[in-house]
């Protein structure tokens, strides 16, 4: 008589496949139940208040502008920065100016600037922010 070809291992794999196969639709159950999807418009929406919190309520009064909030803040680029040339390479024609307040350099050359700077010159400038870094836009001399 032939021996039984099912041995313990082919049972045990046989076991770990059903329990997965079981497992499986559990979660694909628990997935369906859920579903957060189909949800409509108005569950979907997020309010935010004055103050920039969110919430999922309505506000209760409309927010009514102040004349403050439609004008624009003044930005630093529109008035001059005070600096001095700290850094000048006179075969490359470029350098750096250093500001008097934020100690940040700036780059310049001959050609930005539209003259040529010497070391330690103080310097009102303006400047804008590139790629490679801030570089300037306007010189004038003090």
């Amino acid at each position: 008589m032939a021996k039984s070809q099912l041995t313990f291992n082919k049972k045990e794999r046989a076991k770990k496949k059903q329990q997965k196969k079981k497992e499986k639709l559990e979660r694909r159950e628990v997935n369906k139940s859920n579903n957060n999807k189909g949800k409509s418009l108005e569950e979907m929406f997020a309010y935010v208040d004055e103050f920039g919190n969110i919430s999922d309520t309505p506000p209760t009064q409309v927010y009514k502008f102040k004349e403050e909030d439609l004008h624009r803040p003044v930005e630093s680029e529109d008035e001059f920065l005070f600096g001095k040339v700290s850094y000048y390479n006179e075969t490359g024609n470029y350098g750096f100016i250093r500001d008097n307040e934020t100690r940040e350099t700036v780059y310049f050359n001959d050609k930005l600037a539209g003259m040529v700077l010497t070391l330690n010159q103080k310097v009102k400038y303006k400047y804008t922010r590139t790629k490679q870094g801030n570089q300037i836009s306007e010189v004038e001399l003090m």
